[in-house]
């Protein structure tokens, strides 16, 4: 298979997204301080050949923080990273790399803002002795200031038909805040449901693995990447995946209608993120809670 040009730029919908063929660390010099969001499932340790060279778990962390400088760079200082990954099990037991990496992470400066879990709800069978199935993969959110932009109106969803049958039968105590019993400060007021026809999500995304082959070994549904480029980045605002992959990413920032940058270093990927953005991009941009 040809490689494809270095750079090559695939508009859809009044929006663009961009395929860059190089290594990230150079690559992303080019949009310091551009970047509203990185979201990305970064090579998985030991996981994919001739992909920034199969790391080993050990090395994994010092392996990421070679990006650090180019990641933070090319933020903005109201921007947000993303990192999809999962901890890999070596010799019969789960290697903390990826503790170690944010942990590396947060010692050069970035601020660890939440932690979410990405629940599969169609987790691949198997059996594994001292294991079950494998449903769920961090989602870390960080970034270069304790409060990055966030619009989380964008991700509000319907609160969902229990609140008129619960607000129906409001009793004396449901109309006032009810403190813990235990005075640990919580407490709650029912009444304040009243009228309310949307609620935040939790930190727990309930998405189902992808199904087909799209010419990539991890792909992550576009659900995935399209809750945070609501969630963290600003209308009119940039996107980028330094591991692009097979274009999931892409394909999220061109629903969601902001412009997005792609970069990765296997030109096979790049082959398939092209072809998954000429043939795949939505045709109309999804409606946004606000």
């Amino acid at each position: 298979m040809s490689l494809p040009a270095s750079t090559v730029t695939v508009e859809r919908a009044g929006t663009s997204c961009t395929v860059v063929c190089g290594d990230s660390r150079e690559e992303l010099k080019a949009y310091r301080g551009q970047v509203d969001l990185i979201v990305t499932s970064p090579p998985y340790a030991d996981a994919r050949r001739r992909h920034y060279d199969s790391v080993h778990p050990d090395d994994f962390a010092a392996w990421f923080m070679t990006f650090n400088e180019s990641f933070r760079g090319a933020l903005k200082t109201s921007g947000s990273l993303v990192i999809n990954i999962k901890d890999k099990v070596v010799g019969g037991v789960r290697h903390r790399y990826v503790w170690h990496t944010i942990e590396a992470l947060a010692g050069a400066g970035w601020y660890c803002i939440e932690d979410y879990l990405w629940h599969k709800t169609n987790p691949m069978p198997g059996y594994w002795p001292t294991r079950l199935r494998d449903g769920w993969e961090y989602c870390f959110h960080l970034s270069k200031s304790k409060r990055p932009y966030m619009n989380q109106d964008a991700v509000r969803r319907p609160v969902g038909g229990w609140v008129e049958s619960r607000l129906a039968r409001l009793g004396e105590h449901d109309r006032c805040r009810q403190n813990s019993a235990n005075a640990s400060g919580f407490g709650r007021d029912i009444s304040r449901w009243l009228n309310k026809r949307t609620v935040l999500p939790p930190n727990v995304l309930s998405l189902p693995l992808v199904g087909k082959n799209v010419g990539h070994p991890a792909v992550f549904p576009i659900d995935l990447p399209l809750f945070f480029i609501r969630l963290l980045c600003p209308e009119g605002g940039l996107v980028c995946d330094p591991f692009g992959g097979s274009g999931t990413t892409g394909l999220a920032a061109l629903a969601a209608g902001r412009r997005s940058v792609l970069i990765d270093n296997n030109g096979e990927y790049c082959e398939a993120a092209l072809k998954r953005l000429r043939e795949e991009t939505p045709a109309h941009r999804q409606p946004e809670h606000g």
